[in-house]
């Protein structure tokens, strides 16, 4: 059970911002998704063009580095394009999409911004599987053959998408899947195949699939005794949304996670009280792509 010492990060400086663009609309359902995303959860609102101009200029003042943007699916945002080329006059972009949504014609107006842009773009596509069977037993029929040929369009248009994956097996065998994904991402003509594998949240649909966390997990003093408490992504970002700025992406839909109207109001020590804290703590996971 909780006894009350729950440590709180600081924020170390403000490097990140993620943006929360596609709200949780998904054209995908995914079995293990930690906000439920789904076509018909609009729970959190798609960013308009006006509301993510607005954080950037606030994020401007306040030294942010690079940004982040997220759903559900940002795709489905009828104004991404208009987006993607507003925030790459503040800094270098992460993308992170389903694939699914990106045709030919998408991958060559994401060229034409890319090449008038300062900053770098770049896109990681989450997938479960290099087999389709299993990758849409969790994603849905289909998903598999769509988001390959996203990444076949991405990887034509000179893009180097990596692929996010969430963990299905044992730790000790990431290297050995990667290797197979990096296979994969091969074979899919991508130039510079990168993979990213990420632990699985015990929240939202993978809660109700597999277990919610369990009383006994959740983050201590003693948990940092032996481990700098601002490596946490937490101590160097915030993340944005349609109704306020919340501490991370992991915690986006958790009213206790909102921090506030704007980033300024965020900047602040933040209590690691929730357990999805537990897993960003025992597994070193970060959100951000790798340098």
């Amino acid at each position: 059970m909780n006894d009350g010492t729950i440590p709180a990060v600081p924020l170390k400086k403000l490097e990140t911002l993620w943006l929360q663009v596609g709200g949780t609309l998904c054209n995908l359902e995914c079995t293990h998704c930690f906000i439920s995303c789904g076509p018909k959860n609009d729970t959190i609102a798609m960013m308009s063009f006006a509301q993510v101009k607005e954080r950037l200029e606030e994020s401007k003042t306040l030294g942010v580095k690079d940004y982040y943007i997220t759903g559900g699916e940002v795709f489905i945002n009828p104004e991404i394009f208009e987006i993607l080329a507003v925030i790459l006059r503040y800094g270098p972009l992460d993308v992170l999409t389903n694939g699914t949504q990106i045709s030919a014609v998408k991958a060559r107006r994401l060229r034409e911004i890319q090449d008038s842009a300062d900053h770098p773009l770049r896109f990681r596509v989450s997938m479960e599987s290099f087999e389709e069977g299993a990758n849409d037993a969790i994603r849905g029929k289909n998903a598999y053959r769509k988001a390959v040929a996203g990444i076949r369009c991405l990887a034509h248009a000179g893009f180097s998408p990596i692929l996010t994956v969430t963990r299905t097996w044992e730790e000790e065998q990431d290297a050995e899947m990667e290797s197979r994904f990096i296979e994969f991402l091969r074979a899919a003509e991508v130039p510079k195949p990168q993979v990213k594998i990420l632990p699985g949240f015990l929240l939202g649909k993978l809660a109700d699939n597999e277990r919610p966390y369990r009383d006994e997990e959740y983050v201590t003093e003693k948990c940092f005794e032996d481990f700098d408490i601002t490596q946490l992504q937490c101590a160097t970002s915030r993340m944005a949304t349609g109704d306020g700025v919340y501490v991370c992406p992991i915690l986006v839909d958790n009213p206790k996670a909102r921090m506030g109207d704007n980033i300024e109001e965020t900047l602040r020590p933040f209590p690691l009280s929730h357990s999805a804290c537990y897993t960003c703590r025992v597994t070193g996971m970060t959100c951000k792509s790798a340098p």
